[in-house]
């Protein structure tokens, strides 16, 4: 079952629908994260005509984003997002982008979260595997800070036979995060443990900028003020 957490602002304000900055380029191809496939629709809206059924792993192209603000904001799922126009395979119609991103799905199995890995080993391969060190920041017996070519920059700890990632990812939007860990789940089985493990927490203006994945190795993501987005995974080192 999941939960929403409304966080309650201390001072009663009126807070007022900021613009979002539009992350997408028109003539760009985007990967499709939705396990179970996407509707493209005749209308930006959840109502609207079927036109056409993406598959998960398929490509779009971006042909245009309109008003890409928060009063077209539309959640499904409890992912939040907009109505973008797309080119399916010559169909032209109406995606969610709650499920959609630029980023490479995980292609080795040190990225699929089974055989006893835990996201804090998956996630930290799969940003090492897909974006190369530029400059390690810091370095000691038990932990080591370094930045990658996308941006983000990446603290892994080890102590008390459990060792920790902490990556403040650059350029990306919650969803992507919560999307690419879908893709690491290695079986409908897990999928499902994983699905019911989920926590999903509302900031004041009623927008999902924290989830908590509760497994025996949680992990942890929100927005933070910066736009970055902050991930920290746990995991046993079998020691």
């Amino acid at each position: 079952m999941k939960f929403t957490i409304v966080i309650l602002l201390a001072l009663a304000t009126t807070i007022q629908a900021t613009s979002h900055t539009d992350p997408w380029l028109e003539g760009t191809y985007v990967n499709v994260f939705a396990p179970s496939g996407m509707k493209l629709r005749a209308l930006p809206n959840q109502n609207s005509e079927v036109l056409d059924i993406v598959r998960y792993a398929d490509q779009v192209k971006i042909l245009n984003t309109f008003d890409y603000c928060d009063d077209h904001l539309d959640r499904i799922d409890w992912i939040d997002g907009h109505w973008i126009l797309v080119d399916y395979e010559g169909v032209t119609g109406y995606l969610f982008d709650g499920y959609l991103s630029p980023l490479p799905f995980p292609a080795s199995e040190d990225e699929i979260c089974s055989d006893g890995y835990s996201y804090a080993y998956t996630l930290g391969h799969y940003l090492d595997q897909h974006y190369p060190t530029t400059q390690v920041v810091d370095s000691s017996e038990y932990s080591l800070t370094y930045l990658l070519s996308n941006g983000s920059k990446v603290k892994r700890s080890v102590s008390d036979n459990y060792w920790t990632i902490e990556m403040q990812i650059d350029g990306m939007k919650i969803s992507e995060i919560l999307n690419l860990m879908r893709s690491m789940v290695p079986d409908r089985r897990t999928r499902t443990t994983f699905e019911k493990s989920l926590l999903f927490i509302e900031n004041s203006r009623g927008e999902i900028d924290q989830i908590k994945v509760n497994l025996g190795d949680p992990v942890d993501i929100r927005k933070m003020p910066n736009g970055k987005i902050l991930v920290k995974a746990k995991g046993y080192t079998g020691c």
